[in-house]
């Protein structure tokens, strides 16, 4: 979709003037957000206008100390990103005695908080919103202000964002007009907000209410309680997932949907509860126990962090198994979420797949039933148990990972799904890598030999290969004593 361009400069130089004017509290500053601040924004977009007034008296003489606390100096500016406009105000505002602008509303502005006018008891933060309708160049234009507290604004970017799934917030802004004195402050080329902490607590005690809204037969109850618990999941996976910064609410639900590591069907889960896909109320009940379930053992690791924010005993209870039991325990009220097993130290870590196992291959390598493409199953050179070795290594450094097992169904499904699938000859069953441990590996190509007789799989590998920790199996270096071998 091609994004419209940026308000005229003479279209916000109006509005900055305007506000300014008609402002009930002294201005510091004016900011244009939202998806043309981003770059973001289609010829349906409104203008996101932010008025940053003082509520406790005249503008300072001395200016606040430092930057806004959501940011630092480090923080990324966005390509292109123009610089602040530095204006001072005009001594006949437009739309008053000296007339309007091009582009500017032609009606007389209110003051943007001005109906706000003594409901704002003391201590209690100012923010008022109002909306106008400008007519540019026969085009109606949706300008949208708020007004706020200037302290309360630079304090709330030290908060997390309500709307951004417990994610940190990147997102671009361009100062139109400041203060001298509270430049400093407020001229960021971005607005950072820091993650949400990972709110394990809340994640649990919401599943217990869409167990009691099942339990008391309200659908309505289910479906908010589940939408509730799927907003909180991204917090708790944080700690396990590489980081993340997102600048809308929209790029804040695609990275809230695809992080790496996650418990299996999270996506499907996630947006069964967020009710983005039409499903049944038992069904979005037991996608959100499905969701809890599979976020104990990927947030395990991370006890501490959880201890930060919900106290110790509930970090203990997710260590020695107190909280898996009463997860278990709201997950059987459900329905029939499935419990997935947590791995024991030193144990391969497999799950299998929900599907008939197949049998046992005959002599000379008898195909198990598969829903393989023929014409590639017609190429493989199999073991007397019907299984190819598969070599994994990492796709883009060429890092040898691991060797497992693959019969024709495991390839099927790792060429189908994109996540690696092996045949567990221990347990005679199918096991997706990563499906209890969180160390996915997302298949990027897979290969034939010659012989037919081994696959080369390329994967993205999240965390350790081996299921001792490692990153890749071959990690026990031989000594080679040839002279050759040594040079």
């Amino acid at each position: 979709m091609d994004h419209a361009p940026l308000p005229e400069a003479a279209f916000l130089a109006d509005w900055t003037d305007r506000l300014r004017a008609s402002a009930e509290h002294p201005v510091v500053g004016i900011l244009l957000r939202g998806s043309h601040a981003r770059r973001a924004a289609t010829a349906y977009s409104d203008v996101d206008l932010d008025v940053l007034v003082s509520t406790t008296g005249p503008t300072p003489a001395t200016p606040p100390d430092g930057p806004g606390p959501g940011c630092t100096s480090t923080a990324p500016v966005a390509p292109g990103q123009p610089g602040a406009a530095g204006r001072s105000a005009p001594a006949d505002p437009p739309g008053r005695a000296g007339g309007t602008r091009r582009g500017a509303a032609t009606d007389p502005v209110d003051p943007p908080g001005g109906s706000a006018r003594g409901r704002w008891p003391t201590g209690k933060p100012y923010d008022a919103r109002r909306a106008y309708l400008a007519e540019v160049d026969g085009r109606i234009v949706h300008v949208s202000v708020a007004a706020r507290d200037v302290r309360t604004w630079v304090d709330r970017l030290g908060e997390p964002a309500d709307w951004a799934f417990g994610l940190p917030v990147t997102t671009p802004t361009r100062l139109l007009w400041a203060d001298p004195t509270w430049r400093r402050r407020i001229d960021l080329p971005v607005l950072c907000q820091p993650a949400d902490q990972p709110r394990l607590e809340e994640l649990v005690a919401t599943l217990g209410k869409v167990a009691g809204a099942l339990a008391a037969d309200d659908p309505p109850g289910v479906r908010l309680a589940a939408a509730d618990l799927a907003r909180l999941c991204p917090s708790v996976l944080r700690p396990a997932n590489p980081g993340v910064r997102v600048a809308s609410r929209r790029a804040a639900f695609a990275a809230a949907l695809d992080l790496p590591v996650a418990p299996p069907g999270y996506r499907d889960d996630m947006l069964l509860c967020l009710g983005v896909r039409p499903a049944g109320t038992v069904e979005v009940g037991v996608a959100a126990a499905r969701l809890v379930s599979g976020v104990l053992p990927l947030v395990r690791p991370y006890a501490e962090r959880v201890a930060e924010t919900a106290g110790p005993d509930l970090a203990r209870a997710l260590c020695d198994g107190r909280l898996e039991r009463y997860v278990a325990q709201l997950s059987r009220a459900v329905g029939d979420g499935p419990q997935v097993p947590a791995p024991r130290a030193g144990q391969s870590v497999t799950v299998p797949v929900p599907d008939s196992s197949p049998r046992d291959g005959g002599p000379g390598g008898a195909v198990r039933p598969s829903r393989l493409d023929p014409a590639v199953a017609a190429r493989l050179r199999r073991t007397p148990d019907g299984l190819v070795a598969a070599v994994v290594r990492q796709h883009d450094t060429g890092e040898v990972l691991m060797v497992a097992w693959m019969d024709d169904e495991a390839l099927h499904r790792t060429l189908t799904t994109g996540r690696a699938t092996y045949w567990s000859r221990s347990r005679q069953e199918y096991w997706v890598k990563g499906a209890t441990s969180g160390h996915h590996q997302y298949v990027r190509s897979v290969a034939l030999d010659c012989d037919g007789d081994a696959l080369l799989v390329g994967v993205d590998q999240v965390g350790a290969a081996c299921h001792t920790g490692e990153r890749t199996c071959f990690f026990t270096e031989l000594p080679v004593t040839s002279e050759r071998g040594a040079s």
